[in-house]
């Protein structure tokens, strides 16, 4: 029988041992409350709680003995939980960076780092921060307490003297203190401006482990991308060179979590360890020498995230149960660690990958074993274990995966279990090229192409299984929709024989007669759709319809889910033409949600524009930039493009430098407005292009704001205006002069935060196009 050192399940041949689990959740349960009321509730529960633990206790007699005591355990770890919670948010709460906050200006302060910075998400933008470091202040300037606690803040800052940080270095700057929104162990954002000042060297274990982690980019740094990117993320989880669609890509396929390292890696790595020392015959004590020595390096090196936190203790419990002759523990290592773990660091228990890390272990503790005894009777014992594992977890973890993702993976089983048998390969392989990037770097260069091979299968399966068509059923998001999933999950676990069978055929049912709703026709998009008006928010993003699968993008939004969101529902795998008016964040900061598992050919944009962040995305991914200006025809498929402002060169606001261009398609035309205002709209009236004004379908320019010249709108002699715009945006779009003016002169007038997505047909030749609405997003 397969034994899943180190983390998983350590001797599936017991039964488990429930024994610790009322405490765990207990604990758990007390800390996620601590954390949302004031530290004196806290701490009145926890006297409470404590004493309750002890009269429990005392009273304890048989034959409830036993019942007693478990009773008294549940008690003493709240009380423990609470008041441990109380004190860390009392400390961050009253802490001179508290103070900072209150006194609202920059102030210099000393901190400590905490956690590897990290880039910003998003695209790199004038005045906005590139890095995210974690850290802890040590002193703040004019606080009363300069020497107080250390209390947790997290540093925005620019600049390329932030990315070389290890976590231990102390540092000081100026900043100004912020409020931290929905977190109560996190004192202050702090803004900050300009390099580190009076950095600290890193201790000599920090600077080791930050070398084996540069070594390992150095040497990936060889391969081509995905695998550059992920094989540091694979071994080390650090994702700097990881691109965003193959994250995209492991995300949907329910994969993520091999870019995190955790239980799997330091199983792997702990199980080499044991498995050398008995090779060679080692004495007990040797190995579990070996495997702590493993750990301590293992959680160094990769950082102490929550699930590599969960993995080292469960770990090193497991090492103790060796020693001590009792290695079939696992469910009670597992309560255990939870238990310790809170009491050290309550702040987990809201961290979402501290909640899978433990989810995914208690399933494969708990499920694995009797499916993979159950399969093995049909499959090979290998494939039996493998889909066990691969489906316990996935099980056990269903519940809290449904609240990031709003959805069900039904690939998530099948695409683990390809990549499960790789995976071990690389981890050990990846961890030699990491060693020998410290001590031979030419030698880790050559060794990297095995792991590089094998990375590359699991970027495959990754890719190959995002792409699958419905291959998520839509699912509530919210904490109704997390019950309701749990609900299920609990019936077709308890129930038996036919019960069961007829309950998992009705959700199957039900599921499948979802997806063949969805693929129906008559649902969204309507057939015949010629242009759609995506509703992404305060931003615009059209999509003019090419063919099947085939479309251009005209602008992409702020967001890159939304627009993702938007061309998936359209079926859009293939972009020839990206149009990106200006680079203004509502435009274009969309776009990697565009380069999301499609082929775009040739991007569109105003001249200049490749020096942008957006224009700098695009290069790197080899996509030709043309430079946009008046007098430019394109064509692609059934449309003509015609760019119709602006002059070379010229030189006003960006919003006025936006690309104007005029598409004309079999039935109808399109005038594409970007943000031009009333400067560049009298140029178009009374220019050369005046004549190509007059369209079938208008997008109003700006979001229909007040900056409008009336000459132009009436020059457009649009039938149907279409206004891309935020509910409830603070910029008062669309302005009520602009709207009232657009719906005396057309016939359809639209806007997305009402309508949500809009979908203009080819119509029936008449001149009148048909529209369909798909009706506003619900709030999140």
């Amino acid at each position: 029988m397969t034994t899943w050192l180190g983390t998983d399940a350590d001797g599936w041949d017991r039964p488990p041992d429930l024994r610790l689990l009322a405490p765990a959740v207990s604990a758990w349960l007390t800390a996620l409350t601590a954390l949302a009321v004031p530290p004196w509730a806290s701490w009145s529960f926890a006297a409470a709680a404590g004493c309750a633990a002890i009269g429990v206790y005392l009273l304890a007699r048989p034959p409830w003995e036993v019942l007693a005591l478990t009773g008294a355990a549940v008690l003493a770890c709240a009380a423990t939980v609470a008041a441990v919670t109380g004190v860390h948010v009392h400390r961050v709460a009253a802490g001179a960076a508290a103070e900072a906050v209150a006194h609202g200006r920059a102030v210099e302060f000393t901190a400590v780092v905490t956690a590897d910075p990290r880039a910003r998400t998003g695209t790199p933008r004038p005045g906005r921060a590139e890095w995210v470091v974690q850290a802890r202040t040590s002193w703040v300037e004019d606080a009363d307490r300069e020497r107080g606690p250390r209390a947790p803040v997290v540093v925005l800052a620019s600049g390329e003297s932030w990315d070389g940080l290890l976590p231990g270095q102390e540092f000081r700057v100026g900043g100004r203190f912020v409020a931290a929104p929905d977190d109560p162990l996190t004192a202050a954002l702090v803004l900050v401006r300009g390099p580190p000042d009076h950095v600290a060297e890193p201790s000599r274990a920090q600077a080791r482990a930050g070398d084996v982690r540069a070594g390992l980019r150095s040497a990936a740094a060889e391969l081509d991308q995905p695998e550059r990117g992920l094989l540091p993320a694979l071994i080390v989880g650090d994702v700097s060179e990881l691109r965003p669609e193959t994250a995209d890509d492991f995300r949907a396929t329910g994969m993520s979590h091999l870019l995190t390292v955790s239980g799997a890696n330091l199983a792997i790595l702990t199980g080499f360890v044991l498995a050398v020392a008995r090779l060679v015959r080692a004495p007990p004590w040797a190995s579990v020498v070996g495997g702590a020595v493993m750990i301590w390096v293992f959680v160094l090196v990769c950082r102490p995230e929550p699930s590599v936190v969960r993995a080292a203790v469960m770990g090193s419990l497991g090492l103790l149960a060796l020693a001590a002759g009792r290695p079939h523990a696992a469910l009670g290592a597992l309560n255990v660690t939870v238990v310790g773990v809170l009491f050290v660091a309550p702040g987990l228990a809201d961290s979402y990958g501290f909640a899978l890390s433990v989810l995914a272990t208690a399933g494969i503790v708990l499920l694995a074993p009797t499916w993979s005894r159950s399969w093995s009777r049909r499959l090979p014992l290998p494939l039996a274990e493998a889909c066990a594992v691969a489906a316990a977890a996935h099980v056990a973890v269903a519940p809290v995966v449904v609240l990031l993702s709003g959805e069900v993976s039904w690939v998530t089983v099948p695409a683990n279990v390809l990549a499960a048998p790789v995976v071990a390969v690389v981890t050990v392989c990846g961890a030699v090229v990491a060693v020998l990037g410290v001590v031979w770097g030419a030698g880790a260069a050559l060794a990297v192409y095995p792991p590089g091979w094998g990375a590359a299968w699991i970027a495959s399966v990754a890719e190959v299984g995002a792409r699958v068509p419905y291959g998520a059923v839509p699912w509530r998001s919210d904490v109704a929709g997390g019950l309701l999933l749990a609900g299920l999950v609990v019936v077709l676990l308890l129930t038996r024989g036919r019960v069961r069978r007829v309950f998992a055929a009705g959700v199957v049912a039900v599921l499948v007669l979802g997806l063949a709703a969805r693929c129906l026709p008559g649902g969204w998009p309507p057939s015949g759709w010629a242009l759609v008006a995506c509703d992404v928010g305060q931003g615009d993003a059209f999509v003019l319809s090419v063919g099947p699968g085939t479309a251009v993008v005209a602008d992409t939004g702020e967001e890159p889910d939304l627009i993702d969101d938007c061309l998936g529902r359209l079926g859009v795998r293939e972009v020839p033409l990206l149009i990106l008016s200006h680079d203004h964040a509502d435009h274009v900061d969309g776009t990697p949600g565009v380069l999301r598992q499609r082929r775009v050919h040739a991007a569109l944009a105003p001249e200049g524009f490749a020096d942008s962040g957006t224009g700098r995305l695009l290069k790197e991914e080899g996509i030709e930039l043309l430079a946009a200006a008046r007098g430019q025809s394109l064509r692609v498929g059934p449309w003509l493009f015609r760019v119709l402002w602006p002059e070379p060169g010229y030189a006003g606001t960006l919003n006025n430098a936006s690309v104007v261009a005029r598409a004309d398609g079999p039935a109808l035309s399109v005038l594409l407005t970007g943000d031009v205002e009333e400067e560049a709209q009298r140029f178009l009236v009374t220019g050369p292009d005046a004549g190509l004004l007059a369209v079938t379908v208008l997008t109003t320019p700006h979001h229909g704001a007040a900056t409008q010249d009336p000459a132009f709108l009436d020059a457009t002699d649009a039938v149907v205006a279409v206004t891309s715009v935020g509910a409830g945006n603070p910029y008062g779009h669309p302005a009520a002069s602009t709207w009232n003016r657009l719906d005396r002169s057309t016939r359809v007038n639209l806007r997305t935060d009402r309508d949500g997505d809009v979908a203009v047909l080819d119509g029936t030749g008449s001149g009148v196009p048909l529209v369909v609405t798909r009706g506003p997003r619900p709030p999140p």
